[in-house]
């Protein structure tokens, strides 16, 4: 028996990516352009862009057949980690805005690390500080990017 491939997946991230990128293309077009800060639309169309490509060589790698083979499947406590970490991602963009991003950030990477199996507690708090700690001063401070407050206000 041939060993599984991630070909199915594969090809449907792509299918689903593809379309978003088109839309942010769309929908970042409509965009005011600004007289002091220039085109707006740079950051979406390059990071759209980037990952059109992306997703298009992987959709093309995987119609050749050149997708990376699957180890073994998803079962047990593999299966609760990705669920644990899908749900926990759904629960942090739904809260970001209410609890803040610095607080939200910080509880939403110090599990994940812990989903993923870190297990070194100086090292994951090391993490879960410094990322979005960095995060906020490159684009709250430096780059005037507002990010959620929360109870900051």
């Amino acid at each position: 028996m041939a060993s599984a491939s991630m070909k199915k997946a594969d090809m449907l991230v792509s299918l689903i990516i593809i379309p978003i990128c088109l839309y942010v293309f769309y929908e970042s077009g409509n965009w005011p352009k600004q007289a002091l800060i220039g085109a707006p639309t740079l950051i979406p169309w390059g990071v759209a862009a980037c990952l059109l490509m992306a997703a298009g060589m992987q959709f093309v790698r995987a119609l050749a057949g050149k997708s990376l083979p699957l180890e073994e499947r998803l079962t047990g406590s593999n299966r609760r980690r990705v669920i644990f970490a899908a749900l926990l991602t759904g629960g942090y963009a739904a809260l970001v805005s209410y609890g803040g991003f610095l607080i939200t950030t910080f509880l939403y990477l110090a599990l994940f690390s812990l989903a993923a199996g870190e297990r070194r507690w100086i090292r994951l708090i090391v993490f879960a500080v410094t990322v979005p700690v960095a995060i906020y001063l490159i684009f709250a401070a430096i780059l005037n990017v507002p990010l959620p407050p929360g109870i900051f206000r």
